[in-house]
């Protein structure tokens, strides 16, 4: 399957029918309301001076099947949140997606020097995800991750520029005294 990265716009319509309609189980929020999604819009959560979201588009169908924010994109360790339609996941789409992040962000934030991504240690197809990329293993965050009023372990991953530049994976010495 083809697909592109475009920049979501003014369309606060299609955030709320996108993020409404599917679930999605390893988010801070498993089941977003309406009234949760046009909150976060207003307040800036899907686009201000250091955050950028992006609808993942099937080129075939020209549908949006994902979604993508980057935050912190002026500081020099900038983070995401990726999601994927439930129909499409398994499809190779959240590799694709993944390296096209780390190209973009260091491609066009010339002053980022790593891009951290953290899931629930229970997700592992995110962490299966991670482990095909350029990204590396670096924490493990005991009772971290708190969903419907419970505490999961997190883990979170790195990529640093170096790496990237590469093409190389860096492993961390945790041997470390």
């Amino acid at each position: 399957m083809s697909i592109t990265f475009e920049s979501v716009k003014q369309e606060v319509e299609e955030l709320v029918q996108f993020l409404t309609s599917d679930s999605w189980p390893y988010h801070g929020v498993e089941n977003p309301t309406e009234s949760d999604i046009r909150k976060a819009y207003e307040n800036g959560a899907y686009h201000n001076e250091n955050t950028r979201t992006f609808w993942i588009i099937d080129q075939g169908g020209h549908q949006k099947i994902g979604l993508i924010r980057l935050f912190d994109v002026s500081d020099p360790i900038v983070m995401f949140d990726l999601r994927i339609r439930s129909e499409y996941r398994g499809k190779g789409i959240g590799k694709s997606a993944l390296s096209w992040i780390v190209s973009h962000v260091f491609s066009e934030y010339p002053e980022a020097i790593r891009i951290e991504g953290h899931t629930r240690v229970d997700n592992t197809a995110m962490q299966a995800l991670f482990a095909k990329s350029l990204f590396v293993l670096e924490a493990y965050h005991r009772k971290s991750w708190r969903q419907a009023g419970l505490l999961f372990d997190s883990v979170g991953y790195a990529v640093i520029r170096e790496d990237w530049e590469n093409n190389q994976v860096t492993p961390i010495p945790w041997s470390i005294k």
